[in-house]
């Protein structure tokens, strides 16, 4: 196994004057067998009740930081953000079998986490093809889930729409047949992609705004993605491509927020359109000029949309009391005016 990565923290450091005087949040970090004994890592962050949540397809927890560090330690509300690392994907082994790379399998995953955290019931979220990872949770275990967020995601084949064009199946077949022919081919053509200047400004442009969200990020997420084995990408994409929930999305009976990019390039807001027509009472919320990744693009805007949906399921924990708050209970009330009427 390789050495444990902790969630990266994001180019949108706060300064030393915001960080001042708050608590420092606990953290634990541990590994789990799943149910065919492939080694998972997970991340448990914070106190109070559990947000949990979802990456995308070779992605990483960077995707989600900046919600886990604002709903860990800067909401007025604290709660525990638990995430964790799919098979095959960093801190995480991949399966003695890279066909078990598949969705249920994921989802499954997911269980085996929750079970070792003793987590019950949390708040899911997720993001692209983590939007998939928790509607398969759902399927599987439908008492599990308080409410789900689902970000810039699809129900059905994403290839199919995938820029609003469904060229990019012809493209993943024509992939998967070199790799079959010759996978020492294909990993090096990935490893060369790392310096070519285009292939990271056309994963950068497909899924980011880029007068928005920090270089520094966009970076790190090339790189997580260029460094990713081929194999693993290829036997994911394969089964992600087949999912489909359409047909059972109406049997949903949870609390529903759709976060949708009104600019994502990689999976068009009318795919969440969908979803929100399909899902009871679900809710939709555009994130204007938001990308694919509008969680990285406007993440204070998208913070806001999560808390008026856990604030509208009632999904929180006490306020933290602030020091305003606390300076007037305990200050000395004046005495009162005997002429008033009490």
């Amino acid at each position: 196994m390789s050495p444990v990565k902790p969630r990266p923290t994001g180019a949108r450091k706060k300064s030393s004057f915001e960080r001042r005087n708050k608590p420092p949040v606990s953290a634990k970090y541990g590994y789990v067998r799943s149910f065919d004994g492939t080694k998972l890592f997970y991340a448990a962050e914070g106190g109070g009740p559990p947000l949990v949540f979802c990456y995308g397809l070779v992605c990483s927890s960077l995707h989600w930081t900046y919600q886990i560090q604002h709903f860990i330690q800067d909401s007025p509300k604290k709660y525990r953000a638990v995430w964790c690392d799919y098979r095959g994907h960093h801190n995480s082994e991949a399966p003695a079998d890279l066909r078990s790379l598949t969705l249920p399998n994921i989802a499954r995953d997911l269980k085996a986490v929750l079970d070792e955290l003793k987590i019950e019931k949390p708040v899911l979220l997720g993001h692209s093809m983590g939007v998939n990872v928790l509607l398969e949770f759902y399927r599987q275990n439908p008492d599990r889930v308080a409410g789900m967020i689902l970000a810039n995601g699809t129900a059905q084949r994403p290839l199919e729409t995938l820029f609003r064009h469904n060229i990019l199946q012809a493209g993943f077949q024509l992939l998967k047949k070199t790799y079959q022919k010759s996978p020492d081919l294909v990993s090096i053509a990935f490893k060369l992609s790392k310096q070519n200047p285009i292939t990271r400004t056309l994963i950068a442009l497909g899924g980011f705004n880029p007068h928005l969200t920090p270089q520094e990020d966009i970076d790190l997420y090339v790189r997580q993605v260029l460094e990713m084995d081929p194999a693993i990408l290829l036997n994911l994409i394969e089964n992600y491509d087949s999912y489909d929930a359409t047909a059972w999305l109406h049997t949903l009976k949870i609390p529903t927020l759709i976060l949708a990019g009104e600019e994502d390039k990689v999976i068009p807001l009318e795919q969440q359109e969908l979803m929100h027509q399909l899902i009871p009472e679900s809710q939709l919320e555009i994130i204007r000029h938001g990308s694919h990744c509008s969680q990285m693009d406007l993440p204070d805007l998208v913070n806001f949309k999560i808390e008026q949906f856990l604030d509208r399921i009632n999904y929180a924990s006490t306020p933290i009391e602030t020091t305003e708050i606390s300076n007037l209970s305990t200050a000395k009330r004046p005495a009162p005016d005997p002429a008033e009427p009490s």
